[in-house]
């Protein structure tokens, strides 16, 4: 890797010389000097960690360890539809060269942990949508998880230089969000995704 910065270190090394009686100090003086290069190499490094100060805005959401977020009534007991649940949570950032953030949700919505659900009963919905905003420095990425399709989904913005930081990560479902309709009553069953924040290098 390249060195990112190099530094220069002149020493000036003198021994003192007595002078013969008679002679001009100006026209005698000597001096040796000897020049030595320093040079030191900064990786390239980018991290990110949960601030263990800051309070989640938790509304209709639980967690115990802050890795595992649970919505506490997932559902209307008049609708059977989906009731709003929102949390927000702040991570300290750092990346000492240009970058990017990634945000990435694995099944594209809140689905049935089983891998294989079953087939759709008419009228009601299997999946749950919801919206991530992520603000790092001067950007906000927003990665609207729409449900409507089972598969990984992502966005990411670059960032073009060094930053260092909050960034604030929100999650939020909306009251009556389903992948059928607005307020269509949902399957009975364990739902779940997994949301992946990232910072890293450009490249």
């Amino acid at each position: 890797m390249p060195c990112l910065r190099t530094m220069r270190l002149c020493l000036m090394i003198a021994a003192p010389i007595a002078l013969p009686a008679g002679l001009n100090a100006q026209e005698t003086g000597t001096q040796d000097t000897a020049d030595f290069e320093v040079a030191g190499n900064t990786p390239v490094i980018c991290t990110l960690a949960l601030d263990s100060g800051a309070e989640d805005g938790l509304i209709n959401f639980s967690t115990a360890d802050r890795n595992v977020y649970r919505v506490d009534q997932m559902l209307d007991a008049t609708t059977l539809s989906t009731r709003a649940a929102s949390f927000e949570v702040t991570l300290d950032g750092v990346c000492n060269s240009a970058h990017r953030i990634r945000v990435e949700s694995l099944n594209n919505g809140l689905w049935q942990v089983s891998e294989t659900p079953p087939a759709r009963p008419s009228g009601f919905g299997t999946a749950v949508p919801y919206d991530v905003t992520a603000r790092w420095t001067d950007q906000v990425l927003l990665l609207p998880a729409d449900a409507a399709i089972r598969q990984p989904r992502e966005r990411s913005v670059p960032i073009n230089r060094p930053a260092s930081g909050g960034l604030t990560l929100r999650f939020e479902i909306a009251a009556g969000a389903t992948n059928l309709a607005a307020n269509a009553p949902m399957v009975a069953g364990a739902y779940a995704d997994t949301l992946t924040i990232v910072l890293e290098p450009l490249q």
